[in-house]
């Protein structure tokens, strides 16, 4: 490989969440297909693209960071690309076909210049053993770009991240809240699931943003401080 990694990662470093871990994701139950096909991504080493559209907040960048950190995918050559942040003005994707792995976020923000250049950098993929995954907010059919494009993303392996359900809403809970190893009780994790968002990058916040709260106020979790919080601070 030539000696382009270091330069072409400190190019694209904007938006790279190098903390994300895939087992730091509520994977809904309608979402278990998605994270095996990811993690399949991640063990078996196959050419295979995945293409994962959904709403904003469904945690989309987080997932493709989180495959950026794993162990396995770490040791090798990768790279992730906001193509939102791209404007066109020179050829960024020569020669990174001789990555692992290329992370490809907000591919329905493109401009319209860059639509050619990721059409060659899919088919400079396939000759090598590159994987892509690309996130959208728009699934391939809704995509306004060229044809050939379009064809081409038809192609891939697609997965919709599904919303979380109102009866997971809590489990979603749970389980952030006992990632970040705090000590909430079932009463106070059920009243926060009557008032929160139902998308997990909402969730994560409010329950990060209470504990800094709970913290500034020195106050503990309960109904009545809790409460205050969602009154104070509106998702």
């Amino acid at each position: 490989m030539k000696n382009i990694t270091k330069k072409n990662q400190l190019f694209f470093d904007f938006g790279r969440d190098y903390d994300a871990e895939l087992t730091n994701f509520f994977f809904s139950k309608k979402n278990q297909v998605l994270k095996n096909e990811l993690i399949e991504v991640i063990d078996s080493g196959q050419n295979k693209d995945i293409f994962i559209s959904g709403k904003n907040g469904s945690g989309k960048t987080f997932l493709l960071n989180s495959l950026l950190n794993n162990e396995k995918s770490a040791n090798k050559s990768n790279i992730y690309i906001d193509l939102s942040e791209l404007d066109g003005s020179k050829d960024y994707f020569a020669e990174l076909n001789q990555f692992n792995l290329i992370c490809l976020d907000n591919l329905d923000k493109i401009k319209e210049k860059i639509e050619v250049q990721v059409f060659n950098l899919i088919n400079d993929c396939k000759q090598s053993s590159t994987n892509l995954i690309f996130s959208s907010s728009l699934n391939p059919s809704e995509l306004s770009f060229l044809p050939d494009l379009i064809s081409r993303l038809k192609q891939i392996n697609y997965f919709y991240i599904n919303e979380i359900g109102d009866e997971e809403v809590l489990d979603c809970i749970i389980f952030i809240v006992n990632k970040l190893n705090l000590n909430f009780s079932d009463d106070v994790m059920e009243f926060i699931s009557k008032r929160t968002r139902r998308d997990f990058s909402s969730i994560k916040r409010t329950i990060q943003d209470l504990e800094k709260f709970l913290y500034s106020e020195k106050k503990e979790p309960t109904k009545k401080t809790v409460s205050s919080f969602f009154k104070e601070y509106k998702n």
